[in-house]
């Protein structure tokens, strides 16, 4: 009897030993009535961790580790405000904050859920996370963006005081022709197209059509026309800017030869720098100072949350 009863002894120790650990997990605080658990915190801490190239050192963690469940306490007082003021999110408020998300990084819907994989997250998280921030949004609006005033004599002190921010630098609206000029060029062809710019730019003096000019020498020689919009003259290549000084508006500038082009510029129109008016940029300012307060305010009502509750914490 007792070689078996050693071997008992034996498996049951094995047996034992070969279980697998069970995830032990404390109270780490207690907020009102909701609990954040040990193993809740350290989930968090090794999602930061994975976003980090550089470990931390021991000291480090531990101010992350109370940085972290400080963000929770104040996520839980979020959610627990939430419920109590019975706030919730629709179908269509997450579906408009999707199509929001798309049309502003130019996706579609295929591409963002795309996107999302990429970085690790199925899309339903993804989805409830964006609920998450709606809820949060509507919150602060209810709690202190509706507390906080921007009254018209701050918005005119603002614009007073930030002139300089308003400031217009002059522009030139500018057109250009591209004649193209391969590398391989020999100096007989290069010379043969600055022959031909120099054709067209008689052309476009004489009052040609541009567009007309452009077209006759885009089969022959690549020529290519285009309208550059409102070009600072401080952004301006050098070259560029000697070649159109002394050109009136409406007229063109001579030849400008570069390595792979020769261009013509049209000057449609100089713009001489000034003031940007009140008016057009009230509602910017408005929402400048607006998210100041609100940030402002925000520290603010997370500290008096934080303050009215009963919080443990047990780490």
């Amino acid at each position: 009897m007792r070689p078996f009863g050693i071997a008992l002894f034996l498996l049951l120790w094995i047996g034992l030993n070969t279980a697998p650990a069970a995830v032990v997990s404390r109270i780490a605080a207690v907020v009102n009535t909701d609990i954040i658990t040990t193993y809740q915190l350290d989930q968090k801490l090794q999602e930061q961790l994975a976003k980090q190239a550089k470990q931390p050192s021991p000291a480090q963690l531990g101010a992350l580790r109370q940085e972290l469940l400080s963000r929770m306490i104040e996520e839980t007082l979020v959610q627990q405000r939430v419920k109590a003021l019975n706030l919730s999110v629709s179908e269509d408020e997450i579906e408009t904050a999707l199509l929001d998300v798309q049309e502003k990084n130019q996706l579609t819907r295929e591409e963002l859920e795309d996107a999302v994989t990429v970085q690790g997250m199925d899309f339903q998280a993804y989805r409830d996370n964006l609920a998450e921030q709606i809820l949060r949004y509507k919150l602060i609006g209810e709690e202190v963006r509706s507390q906080v005033d921007v009254p018209e004599r701050e918005i005119v002190e603002y614009y007073r005081a930030h002139l300089d921010d308003y400031r217009l630098a002059p522009e030139v609206h500018l057109s250009a022709i591209t004649f193209p000029v391969s590398l391989k060029a020999s100096e007989q062809e290069r010379q043969k197209i600055k022959s031909v710019v120099r054709e067209a730019l008689e052309r476009l003096r004489n009052n040609e059509d541009f567009e007309q000019v452009v077209d006759n020498y885009n089969l022959t020689y690549g020529a290519t026309g285009s309208d550059m919009g409102n070009v600072a003259y401080a952004d301006l290549n050098p070259e560029f800017l000697a070649a159109i000084e002394a050109v009136a508006d409406g007229g063109y500038s001579d030849p400008v030869e570069m390595k792979e082009a020769v261009l013509l510029f049209r000057i449609n129109q100089r713009l001489a720098g000034g003031l940007r008016q009140f008016d057009e940029v009230k509602f910017d300012i408005y929402q400048t100072i607006m998210d100041q307060k609100t940030d402002a305010r925000i520290k603010e009502w997370t500290k008096s949350l934080k303050t009215k509750a009963y919080i443990d914490i047990r780490l």
